[in-house]
């Protein structure tokens, strides 16, 4: 027998129990979900339906008003705070030849809505379902964009551009040689 046979015969297309089974299997697993502490309050996140649009006005002064709702935020509700994160994936080192336009996400959708399902609002609420009840109380007017799906198609001359301030829809080109030429 090889080395490595013994272990693959033991592990690989076997059964292994799991130390979670009977809790989850009896009900006593206890979820995130289940956690419930003095004085929690839940977010949940408004989030467009348009892959790309352009934000006209979000209205969530009726949302504020229903009763167990503790806050609501959007991008202006923010300020000065509102900028965008850390890079999602690092740049490579510098290698010649080679571009990366660095886009880092933002937290909550300002003037433009760049994919589906970015948040546009956040409800803050006494529960998870008083907050996504506040959902119908926001009044989001977006302009649709033109949208590009997939990667041959955003990479044409005329595709509508996620970040205008890029003259392409190009990330990143990184050209690597392996081994010596």
């Amino acid at each position: 027998m090889k080395r490595g046979d013994a272990v693959k015969k033991k592990y690989i297309g076997q059964p292994i129990k799991r130390k979670e089974d009977p809790r989850m299997l009896t009900g006593m697993a206890v979820f995130i979900d289940d956690i419930e502490l003095p004085g929690m309050l839940h977010a949940a996140f408004y989030r467009s339906d348009y892959a790309h649009a352009r934000i006209k006005s979000i209205d969530v002064s009726a949302a504020r008003k229903r009763p167990g709702v503790v806050a609501v935020y959007t991008a202006e509700d923010f300020g000065d705070y509102w900028h965008p994160g850390p890079l999602q994936v690092p740049p490579p080192s510098a290698i010649e030849g080679s571009t990366f336009e660095a886009k880092p996400l933002v937290p909550i959708a300002r003037d433009k809505v760049r994919f589906s399902g970015e948040p546009l609002a956040v409800v803050i609420a006494e529960s998870r379902y008083i907050a996504e009840d506040a959902f119908d109380d926001i009044d989001a007017d977006l302009e649709p964009l033109d949208v590009v799906v997939g990667l041959e198609k955003a990479m044409e001359h005329d595709a509508p551009l996620v970040h205008e301030e890029i003259e392409s829809n190009l990330a990143a080109l990184v050209k690597q040689v392996v081994g010596c030429f």
